[in-house]
């Protein structure tokens, strides 16, 4: 038999499968989709199998060295790695690397054969059904849906609704997968299908769903992708890797908070959560949910374009949270007490829930302060090195650039040459030392990804004090909450609206329901669109009004994008190969930005990948692409 691999090589052109022979000892281990060791280029590599074949080869064929106990991949894997490759303008060994965790030995000597799935009880699939129908979600086999959710109130993601729609996807048989950004929300999904009767899959004792989790060991996590591969459990649940996690029969896939920049993959191809979702629902049939509770331009996109639907019920009014903004205006009218960074109409009510229950602050900046000053002159404190921002860790820390991290223990202001710094804005610690000064009889802790992260429902009473991405969520929602410094961040660039908008409601889906005196103060200077929707809970709106944005200035997603990275040779020859078909092309110094209606994009993505391989063989300078990419990102 001759083995036909893909192997790990960086080089487009080497983007095809080579032919080794499989030796003796070898024969009825390599099978399609084994991971395997090969000799290639001088060295031993490692090798994915794409195809067997019994054919004779016209030349000597070196052997496979070595090669996993199972497959690492189905047949099925393969071609969804095949497809989210062409998509993307990617290789398949790229694809495959970001597919499959490292290999275990001793996982793969497991009795795999010997193991069978958990069904689920037929009686708690149909109740199943009933709560997702409670929460507007379709359960008809193959729909698409767009879905701007109310709040959870106590958990960092609707998990019940996400569980109902999933388990009732499942009832007579197929995998549903949840995707969700990170791994708090992944245990919070998790630990509602414990509460439901489900247990979470083992080698040892099996289980109805599988939970990919980057914390777990190479051991575990190797094991629960093979037996979601091999769809002995109908549940997959996991961040942004689960989007492309093979199994058997797809019957249902969803990606919640879909607005999420975690989706977007750092590694090439680049490939992104929500696209590749929306991929597989399309090519398998498979039902589809893109859930938030705000939902990006993207999102927006799927319902304007037909392939998804919106759904959903309006949260009644006593669900939500009191949602009040203090603006410039209002802090003017309290007089001295509106001009603190903590406004005494927003402490008062503050307090009183830290002592009755939990009380959170939310800052949107982490570490000491904001940046750094000069103390004579105010100058801002820049790096010598790079002109990036300074900034300190804790009150007496050296100045370190926030950029490039050089250390400025010797700054001197360029206008006035002080050399005292003073800090500039709150960041969470300095802003916590604060509140500790204010009320020293509240018990207070901190939540930030320099002071630690503290875990979903370790709070029982007090203030909490955190970023935004590590507010922890509390029993029964927190009393009030402060978000202070709200404010658009002009960085963010277009969509930055709706970066603000989703990044307060998804924080102020932590707080208790106004039944139950929940109230959310927004302290800050915030447009009107950003302040009618967290007032009316409108999780659609933003994300429409940037959609209409791009359309008007012909951006994504209403035109598909690509980045060409390379010398003007290369966009010369990416332009002589697209020749004939209807884009726009704008070059700068790097390389240059394409853009083109979505039926176009494939074929310019195919002309760009024909040149970057081209230039690969040729040993020319490369030809860089990415697909899908942001311009002014």
């Amino acid at each position: 038999m001759i083995a036909r691999v893909v192997v790990d090589s960086p080089l487009p052109h080497l983007d095809r499968p080579f032919d080794y022979a499989i030796g003796e000892s070898l024969a009825g281990i390599v099978q399609v989709g084994s991971r395997v060791r090969v000799p290639f280029a001088s060295r031993l590599s490692s090798a994915v199998v794409v195809e067997l074949s019994a054919d004779e080869s016209p030349h000597a064929l070196k052997a496979i060295k070595s090669a996993g106990a199972v497959p690492s991949f189905t047949q099925h894997a393969l071609d969804l790695a095949a497809a989210i490759a062409e998509r993307y303008g990617g290789s398949l060994w790229d694809v495959l690397r970001l597919m499959a965790p490292a290999r275990v030995a001793s996982v793969e000597k497991l009795d795999w054969e010997g193991m069978a799935r958990q069904n689920l009880d037929a009686t708690s699939v149909a109740a199943w059904r009933g709560v997702s129908a409670q929460h507007g979600l379709p359960t008809a086999a193959g729909s698409r849906s767009a879905w701007a959710a109310p709040p959870a109130n106590a958990a960092a993601a609707p998990a019940e609704a996400l569980l109902a729609w999933a388990l009732a996807a499942i009832a007579d048989g197929g995998t549903a997968i949840v995707v969700v950004p990170d791994a708090r929300a992944a245990q919070a999904v998790a630990a509602q299908a414990v509460a439901a009767g489900l247990h979470r899959w083992t080698a040892r004792s099996g289980g109805h769903f599988v939970l990919l989790d980057a914390d777990d060991g190479p051991s575990v996590r190797y094991g629960s992708y093979l037996a979601a591969m091999r769809g002995l459990a109908g549940l997959v649940i996991g961040t942004r890797s689960a989007a492309w996690q093979p199994v058997p029969d797809l019957t249902a896939i969803a990606i919640w908070d879909e607005g999420s920049t975690t989706f977007s993959e750092p590694r090439a191809p680049y490939p992104h959560a929500r696209t590749v979702a929306a991929m597989r629902a399309q090519d398998t049939g498979a039902s589809f949910l893109a859930a938030g509770y705000a939902l990006s331009a993207d999102a927006v996109a799927l319902v304007e374009h037909g392939f998804a639907h919106r759904v959903g019920t309006v949260p009644a009014r006593d669900a939500l949270p009191r949602v009040d903004i203090v603006g410039p205006e209002r802090r003017v009218r309290e007089g001295g007490q509106g001009k603190h960074w903590m406004p005494g109409s927003v402490w008062a009510p503050l307090l009183a829930a830290a002592r009755h229950g939990v009380g959170g602050i939310l800052v949107p900046q982490a570490g000491y302060a904001s940046g750094l000053r000069c103390a004579r002159c105010s100058t801002w404190a820049e790096c010598a090195e790079c002109g990036g921002d300074l900034q300190r860790s804790s009150g007496e820390g050296t100045p370190r650039c926030r950029e490039c991290g050089s250390e400025a223990a010797h700054w001197h202001c360029p206008e006035c040459q002080g050399y005292r710094l003073m800090p500039a804005g709150l960041g969470v610690e300095r802003l916590a030392a604060q509140v500790a000064k204010m009320a020293p009889d509240v018990p207070m802790v901190v939540s930030s990804s320099g002071t630690g992260i503290v875990a979903d429902g370790a709070v029982t009473s007090g203030l909490v004090v955190a970023t935004p991405a590590a507010l922890p969520a509390v029993a029964d929602g927190y009393g009030h909450l402060a978000i202070i410094g709200a404010r658009v961040n002009v960085g963010e660039g277009l969509g930055a609206e709706y970066a603000t908008v989703r990044r307060w409601m998804n924080a102020a889906a932590l707080a208790a329901p106004r039944a139950s005196r929940g109230a959310v103060s927004v302290v800050g200077e915030v447009p009107e669109p950003v302040r009618s929707a967290l007032v009316t809970w409108d999780g659609w709106e933003t994300g429409a009004e940037d959609l209409a944005q791009r359309q008007q200035l012909g951006l994504p997603p209403h035109r598909r994008a690509m980045r060409l990275e390379g010398p003007p040779d290369a966009i010369d020859a990416f332009a002589e190969a697209a020749k004939g078909l209807s884009y726009d092309l704008a070059r700068d110094a790097e390389g240059a930005w394409v853009l083109s209606g979505r039926g176009v994009m494939p074929a310019l993505v195919s002309a760009a990948r024909a040149v970057a391989v081209a230039r690969s063989a040729a040993s020319a300078p490369p030809l860089f692409l990415r697909v899908d990419a942001v311009p002014g990102t």
